[in-house]
Formats: structure tokens, sequence, C-alpha cells
């Protein structure tokens, strides 16, 4: 799940459904302008109804009733299954850095978040758009390098603080790339591991056998019954797992990375 996404999937179709139609056409005429289309040929903009993988973010749906699907993409989360097809997608709405760009199928329309706010900035209209702010923010942070908190890592063991769980995901997610983009030449991409037991990346040292993964696992030792801790794991070693217990107190008042 990845809540910038569904944010901005949200902020799409309010547009349509709640705002003046200036605002209306400078955003749909922009997605629209890859089929030649503008927003007076829409009759109504969906979007999912469920989670699964196989449904795009959302369709417009024309007066001539063709469907465009869209997929929505902020961080650099790879293409599902689903995803990868031909048929199964018309647009990708997608950063013009986006790691998985090569993989979108050669059919499929490409949109740029960034061509969307200069256009919007163009206008002089960047406050009338503000439904969007966050997604600018988020795009903005990724410029930088991505450091956590300990405060955040308190929040991602936390069954009160659930959305910020998903944005430590995606954060670590984003370090663990950044992490391998930076070591090319000295460690290879095995897999993304992304499910309740484990956030992050499979890495292989070039020359040596074990896997090494780098992320989060909100599963801490039974034994050792600590709430808080940073996990390092190397596959086909004696000691698969070894926990560093990290104070709770101080995590929740510490604010540096």
């Amino acid at each position: 799940m990845n809540i910038y996404e569904n944010l901005a999937t949200q902020a799409i179709t309010s547009f349509f459904n709640n705002e003046p139609l200036w605002k209306k056409e400078v955003l749909f005429d922009f997605l629209l302008e890859p089929f030649s289309l503008k927003l007076a040929d829409i009759m109504d903009v969906i979007t999912q109804d469920n989670l699964k993988e196989t449904i795009p973010d959302f369709t417009i749906i024309t007066k001539d009733n063709k469907r465009y699907r869209y997929e929505v993409k902020i961080n650099n989360s790879a293409l599902t299954a689903s995803e990868l097809e031909e048929d199964t997608r018309d647009a990708y709405l997608i950063r013009k850095n986006y790691y998985y760009a090569f993989n979108i199928p050669s059919a499929n329309k490409k949109l740029y978040w960034e061509d969307l706010f200069e256009k919007i900035d163009k206008l002089g209209a960047t406050k009338d758009f503000a439904r969007l702010d966050l997604i600018r923010e988020y795009m903005r942070e990724e410029i930088h390098t991505s450091l956590l908190t300990p405060h955040e890592v308190a929040m991602l063991y936390s069954p009160k603080t659930i959305i910020a769980v998903y944005r430590m995901k995606e954060k670590v997610l984003s370090l663990c790339q950044n992490y391998l983009n930076s070591n090319e030449s000295r460690f290879e991409y095995i897999s993304k591991t992304d499910n309740e037991y484990e956030i992050g990346f499979r890495f292989k040292r070039k020359g040596y056998t074990e896997t090494l993964f780098i992320g989060l696992s909100p599963y801490a030792d039974d034994k050792k019954n600590e709430d808080f801790a940073v996990d390092k794991y190397i596959e086909g070693s004696n000691d698969l797992w070894t926990f560093y217990p990290l104070d709770k107190e101080i995590l929740a008042k510490c604010s540096s990375d």
C-alpha cells in the first residue's frame, strides 16, 4: 500500500467531482493530451473499488464509452505482474526519475508529475491546487538523502500510528534502493521483500555466496522480548538473525537522524 498514491488518486477524482470547471480543465486536459482528448469528452472518472493489483488506480470514461486506465506511481515501487502486461493500463502518471520506467510496456503513455506541476505553476495557480501539495513535498524530499530518525523507527512499531507505518515502509524501500544504486560495483540486486515479515531488499556481494537482507522486520526475538530493534540478517550463516535492541524512550525523544 502506498499512501501517497492513494491520496493522489483521491485528489484526481475529487477534482472531477468537486472543483470549478477551469481547474478540471487544467488537470484533465493534461491527463488526456496523449489521447488527443479534453475534459469535454469525459463522462465519468472512477477509482479502483478494492486494492487488487490487477485494477488500475483510476479510469477515465469518455462520452463514447471508451475507457482510459491510469496507474499512479509516486515512489520507486516496482511494477506488478498485472502492470507489466500490455493490455491492462493505458497511461502511467510517474516522476521523471521513476526507477522502473523502462519496464512500462511501450504501448502505454507516460505522463510526468513534474510537467503537471510546471503547467500549474505557469498559470499562477499553485495555491489553487493545494490538494496535490503532499505529492509535491514527497517528491521534493526524494531529491535529498532519506534518513530515518529514531522517532520514526519508534512509530513503525506502534499499532497506534498505522499511517506512519506505511510512510516508513516507503522511506525504507527508498533507502535500500539508494544504497543499491550507490554500490553497483560491489553489490548485485536479488529481490525486493515487502510483506508482513520483512520490508527491504536482498543483495549479493560480488564474489560471495551469502545474501544480505537490508531493511526492517517488525518481529523481534521472542526470547529477548524487545519491542524495538534494528535487525541484521545474513542468509547461510550460523547465526541467522542478530538483533540490536533500541531504548524506546530514547527513540521517542530523539529527533536526530
